[in-house]
């Protein structure tokens, strides 16, 4: 797997990167509290040398000494010391100073002064202290260029030690994930397969690590073998309950029909003998769409999908049902693009869903009623909604109607088995479609929202 602006948020969420990102994040505040430590150390060390350097220069000072015995001695040593490292400063009782600065009162604070540009002051600042002569005021200061220079030498430190470190861990962290997202990469690939429907796919181990992923991996493995076996044993079944339910019952179905044919209409045999058929009709109804909602269910192969017009099959079923909408006094409608609106799915799924959706609404629906299909197209997908003003269903049993067999108290005097929506919603799985039922103010409105065509 190579580092491309692709997969590089990948690789930012990896565990390994993560956990490298975790141990920069230890080592720095490790780091920062032991340099932090020394730093302070040493800082106060340097300050007490300067406090008692300045101590040791006050005390060469005679206390009782005239103010011009002070001033001459000040300035000696003014003259032989840079302002920058040490400021000797003495203000006389009579206003006259000597020194190589100029001080300013302010806030009963000492304020140094450059003398003049050519002696100028330390930017690092000054420890002072101002003592009080027989004949005037003595300040000496030092500057803290020390504490400085000291705080710069472990700023460099510091950075020495972080960087090398952190880019060492983030190289290291990629790296693995590199190596990790390889092997993730085929589980993924492994998955894909098995929903797609392909459930012979394995996952290969290239090493012989033993670790995590390889435990997935053989997982997974474990997984598709279950699964396989699961799907070949339901579609035994399905093939055995076929030939022997269902041929049973059609045959059942075209004996009542013809003994109904055999009958005088309108006597109380041929009513009973139709309602017969009519059950019996029924029954196959409801085994063929729990079979088909069971082969949707347990893997049908997606591998075969291709791009399919929703407009072209929305018309379709449209022309289909407009016959039987007029029959029952209801009108269908549509507001449909005038260009291809394509998915990507089966065409005979996508097109028993819609007429599923299209059946439940002309069932429920009364002369005088509305029924409008639409098809668009966003950037979340295309979307097809069927919408109309008939009774709709309640928002606590909108969840329910997609389970199997289940029918509102109302519907239960209409026909129907209870499937329809059942099918709707294992196809809108299968296809990665949004199956939603709100409220048309009044009626129902049905939505699949299918991905966007890459």
């Amino acid at each position: 797997m190579s580092i491309t602006p692709q997969n590089w948020p990948r690789l930012l969420r990896s565990t390994p990167l993560r956990l490298a990102f975790l141990l920069i994040i230890l080592f720095t505040i490790i780091n920062l509290l032991t340099v932090s430590g020394a730093y302070i150390t040493l800082k106060n060390r340097t300050e007490n040398d300067i406090r008692e350097n300045i101590t040791a220069e006050l005390s060469g000072f005679d206390v009782a000494a005239t103010a011009g015995a002070l001033r001459t001695l000040v300035d000696a040593k003014a003259r032989a010391t840079d302002p920058a490292a040490r400021v000797y400063l003495f203000v006389g009782d009579d206003g006259r100073t000597a020194g190589n600065a100029l001080a300013m009162r302010e806030n009963n604070r000492v304020i140094l002064k450059e003398l003049n540009e050519e002696l100028p002051l330390s930017e690092a600042g000054y420890l002072q202290e101002t003592r009080r002569l027989s004949s005037g005021v003595l300040v000496v200061a030092e500057s803290l260029e020390p504490v400085v220079a000291l705080r710069r030498t472990f700023v460099t430190i510091l950075a020495l030690t972080f960087l090398p470190s952190a880019l060492t861990s983030v190289a290291l962290g990629l790296w693995i994930a590199r190596r990790s997202a390889r092997r993730v990469a085929r589980i993924e690939a492994t998955l894909s397969q098995i929903a797609t429907g392909d459930l012979t796919a394995r996952y290969s181990e290239q090493t012989n690590r033993r670790d995590d992923l390889s435990r997935i991996g053989e997982g997974v493995n474990r997984m598709a073998e279950k699964q396989e076996a699961a799907v070949t044993a339901l579609r035994q079944v399905s093939a055995d309950i076929a030939h022997d339910l269902r041929t049973p019952l059609q045959r059942i179905a075209v004996l009542l029909s013809d003994l109904s044919g055999q009958l005088e209409d309108g006597t109380e045999q041929a009513k009973i003998a139709d309602r017969a058929t009519d059950e019996a009709n029924r029954a196959v109804s409801v085994f063929q769409s729990l079979l088909q909602i069971a082969q949707i269910e347990g893997g049908a192969p997606t591998a075969d999908f291709q791009n399919i017009d929703l407009v072209t099959i929305a018309r379709e079923m449209i022309d289909l049902y407009e016959p039987s909408a007029d029959d029952a006094g209801i009108a269908l409608g549509h507001a449909l693009p005038d260009g291809p609106v394509f998915v990507h799915g089966d065409r005979t799924m996508v097109s028993q869903a819609l007429a599923n959706i299209l059946e439940n609404a002309l069932r429920h629906g009364k002369s005088g009623k509305v029924i409008h299909v639409s098809v668009d197209e966003s950037e979340a997908g295309a979307r097809l909604v069927v919408s109309d003003n008939g009774p709709g269903i309640p928002a606590e049993e909108r969840d329910k109607v997609l389970q199997r067999l289940y029918r509102l108290e109302q519907s239960r005097t209409t026909p129907g088995n209870g499937l329809g929506l059942s099918l709707v919603a294992a196809i809108a799985q299968l296809h990665d479609a949004d199956l939603t039922l709100a409220d048309n103010n009044p009626g129902l409105r049905v939505s699949l929202t299918f991905p966007k065509v890459a």
